[in-house]
């Protein structure tokens, strides 16, 4: 039986797919599940993003500075657009160039300078799209602004041996129980070489730091048939051997919510890690300047994690193969797996 989204072949392409939805639609307190998006890429202004993102879904543009806009008061809440640089965002920029002698107090300066570091972070640093959460039964809707993105000629990870662009998935957990906790992150274990196949991950965004693999000793514990862990246990283990966000889903967020600061000790830039209780994929490129690229088609990888998530007799059997093949040293998209993983899927 093939899951839901799944592609005919690992490294198959499907422009024409329809949005998949998972079977859990809803949370274990019945409220309709929802999707956070972000997207990066160059090529775009701030002003012609915001432009299109109020176009498409409505509200008024407030432009809190010349490297960030929030659209607000669109039907599901408040978009962001934004240069994706803290030292831009932040305005530290200005202490630096003050101690240089810029008068950056002077109105008109500090435009021409505002102006300059705009047009030049876009050549190296994304752009980047963050959406509200989404209701996933209307996440179809945001293939129209990867349509309008494209039209006007936005970037994509490809475009560059620079552009290490990502799209990040954020969806709600459909439980936050543990044990349905562990089942996701098993089957996304189980699955990655699959998804780094099928998505064609980007080889600047694989030797980034941004989303380093699970460490091989962490991947045997978590798979380990006997490993139930409570959530203390199960947080411990995860900064044991994890105490960064820099992973291909990032389980901070959660965590964190589910747990406060506890969950981020000693974790480099603990601040930067947004409590939510939903997952942080991180893996899929963002394509977008490529006619036959979706966001339809990264997301059903999503949807075959939670398809597999709920089949534990299959996810058992799968276990049992990739203990026995894995060597502790590999570190590299194993082909091979990612075709047999295939293969188990369509069974």
């Amino acid at each position: 039986m093939q899951p839901i989204g799944a592609p005919c072949n690992p490294v198959a392409k499907e422009p024409g797919m329809t949005f998949p939805l998972p079977a859990a639609m809803t949370t274990d307190s019945g409220q309709p599940r929802r999707l956070g998006v972000e997207l990066e890429f160059a090529g775009l202004d701030l002003e012609t993003i915001s432009t299109q993102v109020a176009s498409l879904y409505g509200g008024r543009i407030i432009r809190d500075s010349r490297f960030s806009h929030r659209i607000t008061d669109t039907r599901w809440g408040t978009f962001t657009a934004e240069i994706d640089t803290a030292l831009l965002k932040d305005g530290s920029y200005l202490q630096l160039l003050e101690r240089l002698g810029f008068n950056v107090h002077e109105p008109l300066h500090r435009e021409r300078v505002d102006d300059l570091l705009a047009r030049l972070a876009g050549t190296v640093v994304p752009h980047e799209i963050v959406t509200p959460p989404i209701p996933f039964v209307d996440i179809h809707e945001l293939e129209a602004l990867r349509a309008a993105l494209q039209t006007g000629e936005a970037l994509g990870t490809r475009a560059s041996l620079f552009y290490a662009f990502g799209l990040h998935l954020n969806p709600e957990a459909a439980s936050l129980r543990t044990e349905h906790l562990v089942a996701i992150m098993r089957a996304f274990l189980l699955l990655y070489d699959w998804l780094q196949v099928r998505g064609e991950i980007n080889w600047a965004r694989r030797i980034s730091p941004y989303i380093n693999e699970f460490p091989h000793a962490y991947r045997r514990l978590l798979l380990d048939p006997g490993y139930e862990p409570d959530q203390e246990r199960l947080i411990a283990d995860y900064l044991t051997h994890n105490p960064t966000r820099n992973r291909a889903l990032d389980m901070l967020p959660l965590f964190c919510f589910l747990a406060g600061d506890q969950a981020v000790r000693d974790v480099p830039d603990a601040d930067l890690v947004s409590p939510r209780p939903a997952f942080h994929y991180r893996l899929p490129n963002c394509r977008v300047d490529e006619a036959d690229w979706t966001l339809a088609s990264e997301w059903s990888g999503w949807v075959s994690v939670e398809w597999l998530a709920e089949r534990p007799a299959l996810m058992r059997h799968m276990v049992t193969a990739y203990l026995k093949r894995r060597p502790p040293s590999l570190s590299r998209v194993d082909q091979e797996w990612a075709l047999e993983t295939e293969a188990w899927l369509r069974e």
